[in-house]
């Protein structure tokens, strides 16, 4: 099975050398999920989804099933129609932005030309209010990878960062109930970017798909993609 990573929003396939990975990474460019489903490699594929890369990979698990042959995500965003999640998420002044096109496009050119002149103080308002372990992930080595990820996502991958975003936060569940391929769900349990519920709340909604739940104590949002990654 041929792995295909989904790095998250703002992200970039920079995240995977938190784990010291190296895989395909899956280019979004398309203009709809549609399109990128077709052009999807030939099956069967391992779709690994990151954040919101997350909420892409199950999309695409529902618009092409014959070529989806397992489906890992990792700190997994969930529709927020599913939950009350909004007021416990870092990201939630972004999210309520979002549901207006102008908003997120105004926001999204400050936050692109803030990311090309000071990548650093980029990273440090977007990760404000992250857990502890993923504060401490920053403050390392480790830091620099994540700042490369994310300005490259404002950047290089700013208009795929504008229409998953602005889809994101419209209605999507029920696109949950066709997925039927197995699904793990790796989820910090620290986690403040998509908190745990979120994987709770997914496992339950996949109805159709044999869903492995597997919780990571103490651990958040990349600190979580850290430890996963070197294990698939």
């Amino acid at each position: 099975m041929t792995p295909l990573y989904l790095h998250g929003l703002p992200g970039s396939g920079a995240e995977l050398a938190l784990g010291g990975r190296s895989m395909p990474v899956l280019d979004r460019n398309a203009p709809s999920f549609a399109q990128t489903a077709i052009r999807l490699p030939a099956g069967p594929l391992h779709l690994i989804g990151f954040s919101l890369g997350a909420a892409c990979a199950l999309r695409l698990a529902v618009l092409a099933p014959e070529k989806i042959g397992r489906v890992t995500l990792i700190s997994a965003a969930a529709p927020l129609e599913l939950g009350d999640f909004l007021p416990a998420m870092a990201g939630a002044p972004v999210f309520r932005l979002a549901r207006s096109h102008a908003r997120l496009t105004m926001l999204t050119t400050i936050q692109s030309t803030l990311a090309r002149l000071s990548p650093a103080l980029m990273l440090k308002l977007l990760m404000k209010g992250a857990d502890p372990a993923d504060l401490s992930l920053y403050a390392g080595p480790d830091g620099a990878i994540v700042r490369r990820a994310v300005t490259e996502g404002l950047t290089h991958h700013k208009a795929v960062y504008l229409r998953e975003v602005a889809a994101y936060v419209q209605p999507w569940a029920r696109h949950l109930a066709y997925v039927r391929c197995p699904v793990d769900l790796h989820h910090g349990r620290a986690d403040r970017w998509a908190p745990f519920e979120m994987a709770q709340t997914l496992t339950k909604a996949l109805t159709r798909a044999d869903v492995t739940l597997h919780p990571h104590a103490d651990l958040g949002h990349y600190s979580t993609l850290k430890q996963v990654l070197p294990t698939l």
